[in-house]
């Protein structure tokens, strides 16, 4: 059995695993970017921005691996496994944005 190259796997492989892959590539020059601002001394507030978008482009990407992922492994599964379903559970849990304070919060209190 003949291993496949890496260019073969690419070329072959589905359209949405290239976007998602397309996607991840436009965040990785994302923060390239934000390191070259860094060194260049760019001001905070501009730099503060283009983390925000590169965020926002991570959260985008765990979106469209959850959108495949109930696709392929839950609408296609007759039963699905309640143990992969803990396990995303916990993962999304485990990415999803700590909540912030804001100063009406402390008011609250």
């Amino acid at each position: 059995m003949s291993k496949k190259s890496l260019i073969d796997k690419l070329e072959n492989m589905p359209s949405d695993r290239k976007a998602l892959l397309n996607r991840l590539k436009r965040v990785e020059g994302q923060l390239r970017g934000i390191q070259r601002m860094i060194i260049e001394d760019k001001p905070c507030h501009d730099i503060l921005l283009q983390l925000s978008a590169a965020r926002k482009a991570m959260q985008n990407a765990c979106i469209a691996i959850l959108k495949n992922y109930i696709k392929n492994c839950i609408e296609e599964s007759k039963t699905p496994d309640l143990e992969q379903m803990e396990r995303l559970i916990g993962t999304l849990i485990e990415i999803s944005p700590p909540a912030s304070c804001t100063s009406e919060d402390e008011d609250d209190n």
